[in-house]
């Protein structure tokens, strides 16, 4: 597991953060449209499973 700072899309309709590198999920968020920081989110489900 790589983990990363965690960190949540700015675009509407996300509702999770992620903090492993090796989420799918998480990198397709393209860098301009990241946020530093949980946001209060939840955690992404693939996150937690990787």
């Amino acid at each position: 597991m790589a983990k990363v700072n965690p960190f949540h899309s700015k675009l509407t309709g996300t509702k999770v953060y992620h903090d492993n590198n090796q989420c799918t999920e998480g990198n397709n968020i393209e860098t301009k449209n990241r946020i530093a920081g949980t946001g209060g989110l939840p955690k992404c489900d693939h996150c937690k499973r990787l």
